[in-house]
């Protein structure tokens, strides 16, 4: 069937208004079922009467293929065993081989971008034990956060965080809850080194005592090498450290004496499973050009809007066809 008329119209109540079922040893016949060349879009299509929300910069209705609805989803696309939808902008594109529902991608522009004025930009969920949002780069920046306002979050996590290699920060605070219902910060103790510490208290006995280390701390720590600082918690002469060793130390009392002062300890050790450190070590920070906060591009024209596309009623339709055969008729354009 073919037409040299304006347009073709279908009408009635079967499933579909235009279809090419036709197979051939049950493989398609047509290579495209549906071409479409218009100068506002290839192809169009509504779910529904009511029209849906009008497009706003940067999407003015101009596409290749444009589907809207109000109360359904406007374009869909679904596969069994590769990608649902396809986006792509840019030529030269070799992007991994990901099978994915949506599928973006991009040379040097973003190959998805999510937008909302007063909600979630982009929404990641899942039901399992996998992740809802994965960020990964070979060479550069997994995921990067960003506010250019000082009273607001570059991120947020609500539960648990785990993170599996260094953490690096400016400053690091801890928030506490104050009995006046307000939160307080508390600032990190730093150091060029990685310390362990541990607490305690003993009491001498006769002027003097050993002190067993905690089996549990001393597997983390290296033992070779640690300090001991020693509080006595009343009058005497004065406390001293000797003979520490992988499992102890001793405390005495200075210049012979023979109290049973108590005391409480602080024991500081390196870190046993951190090997390859350096005291100030050189840190360099990624690029500015690398966390800055994605613009559109300049420079770009602003198409005028689409003209909203409108369904009139079948009868009218059916009218203006009948009168435009008829001038077609007239001036020789009615097929024979």
């Amino acid at each position: 069937m073919g037409t040299d008329d304006d347009f073709f119209l279908a009408f009635g109540r079967h499933e579909f208004g235009l279809g090419t079922p036709v197979h051939w040893d049950n493989r398609p016949c047509f290579r495209h079922a549906l071409a479409g060349i218009g100068s506002t879009n290839g192809a169009y299509g509504r779910v529904g009467m009511p029209v849906g929300p009008n497009p706003t910069f940067p999407f003015f209705g101009f596409a290749g293929v444009f589907g809207e609805s109000r109360d359904d989803p406007g374009t869909a696309g679904a596969s069994l065993n590769n990608i649902g939808v396809y986006g792509q902008t840019e030529e030269g594109i070799r992007a991994p081989g990901f099978i994915a529902g949506v599928y973006g991608t991009g040379n040097t522009r973003p190959g998805v971008v999510g937008f909302s004025k007063t909600g979630n930009g982009v929404v990641g969920l899942s039901e399992t034990s996998s992740a809802a949002v994965v960020g990964f780069s070979t060479g550069n920046i997994g995921v990067v956060g960003m506010t250019n306002n000082a009273d607001s979050l570059a991120g947020l996590f609500v539960g648990n965080v785990r993170v599996n290699g260094a953490l690096t920060a400016d400053v690091k605070n801890a928030v506490v809850p104050f009995p006046d219902g307000t939160q307080r910060v508390l600032h990190c103790m730093e150091s060029p080194e990685h310390w362990f510490e541990d607490f305690g208290a003993a009491k001498l006995e006769a002027g003097r005592t050993i002190v067993k280390l905690d089996a549990d701390f001393a597997k983390v720590v290296e033992l070779k090498e640690y300090h001991v600082f020693v509080t006595p918690e009343d009058d005497c002469r004065g406390l001293c450290v000797r003979n520490k060793t992988a499992t102890s130390f001793e405390v005495r009392e200075l210049q012979g004496g023979t109290s049973n002062v108590a005391f409480s300890y602080r024991i500081v050790a390196r870190r046993k499973d951190i090997k390859a450190h350096k005291r100030f070590d050189k840190i360099t920070l990624p690029p500015p050009e690398a966390t800055r906060i994605p613009r559109p591009p300049t420079g770009t024209k602003r198409r005028a809007p689409a003209p909203r596309i409108e369904v009139q009623d079948a009868r009218a339709v059916r009218r203006e066809a009948q009168a435009r055969r008829q001038k077609g008729a007239k001036t020789g354009r009615e097929r024979q």
